[in-house]
């Protein structure tokens, strides 16, 4: 009996204790619902205005074909011969036109791919986009008539099929050539060293001397390069030593360079004129005593 009473009282605070379980679970799933549809709205307004830009963007590129277009068209019916400068004007507008193109079909191909994705079916978009292709599609054929009557001009084809981006490539890709062969060319290598280390390494070996005067050290054929410093002769100017007694035992121009002796110390070897130093060797060995 004392159970019953105890279960007849808890009764009421079990049922009302479900009742909230319920309510809260729905609350979560009506929460749920809302932050999805919020999601797909933003997602749905952001695809809109991507859109809306990016077609403004491509009618904008078509109206300066279309200004180009007259110029050329302005400049081949003068009646008279085209100048050099002209005919470059010519070219630089031709490779404009052929940039905008390439970046409209690139924007078209980039909407079909968002709206795809998107999964949202929206048929004025998909009709703008129609229409935008048919625009490049008429513009194609435009540019090509005006690229053959140019061709009858004695423009080349080649040069008529170029676009701005190209002629950059072309121009960074010459330039990164150009500075690997400057810093090529202006690449010398030196090393420093006691004259008994050098032979020991062989950098140097001792050949007879010359009219009696004592035998003298010189370069050896085959040495090993990676004992010496790779340096930019346009940036070297002096070598630290601090010995007693330096020699350049390789050749260079006696007026190209200074040892600096101070308190007979030899400080360094400072180079006064690189072209002239590096003129006739781009090796560089120092012996030293100490």
């Amino acid at each position: 009996m004392k159970r019953l009473m105890i279960l007849l009282i808890a009764l009421p605070f079990i049922l009302a204790s479900c009742e909230n379980k319920k309510q809260t679970e729905q609350i979560n799933q009506l929460q749920a619902e809302q932050q999805r549809l919020y999601s797909e709205s933003v997602a749905k307004d952001s695809l809109i205005n991507d859109f809306l830009l990016t077609m403004n963007e491509i009618q904008a590129n078509l109206a300066e074909i279309k200004t180009r277009e007259k110029l050329i068209s302005n400049k081949t019916t003068q009646g008279s011969e085209l100048n050099k400068t002209t005919r470059e004007l010519i070219n630089e507008d031709i490779r404009l036109i052929n940039e905008l193109m390439q970046e409209n079909k690139l924007k078209i191909s980039s909407l079909n791919r968002k709206l795809k994705e998107s999964n949202l079916k929206i048929t004025e978009f998909e009709n703008m986009v129609a229409i935008a292709n048919i625009q490049l599609a008429e513009k194609d054929v435009e540019i090509t008539r005006l690229k053959e009557e140019l061709t009858g001009l004695n423009f080349s084809i080649s040069v008529l099929n170029d676009t701005i981006s190209q002629i950059r490539d072309r121009n960074r890709n010459l330039n990164n050539v150009i500075a690997d062969k400057t810093n090529e060319m202006n690449e010398a290598r030196f090393l420093v060293g006691d004259k008994k280390e050098l032979i020991e390494k062989n950098i140097l070996n001792k050949q007879g001397g010359f009219l009696g005067l004592g035998r003298t050290q010189k370069l050896a054929g085959d040495v090993d390069m990676n004992e010496f410093t790779k340096v930019d002769i346009r940036n070297l100017t002096s070598i630290p030593l601090d010995v007693k007694k330096a020699t350049l035992m390789t050749t260079h121009p006696a007026g190209s360079y200074e040892l600096i002796v101070v308190d007979k110390i030899v400080k360094e070897l400072a180079i006064k004129d690189y072209a002239q130093f590096w003129q006739k060797s781009r090796i560089l060995v120092i012996s030293t005593e100490e």
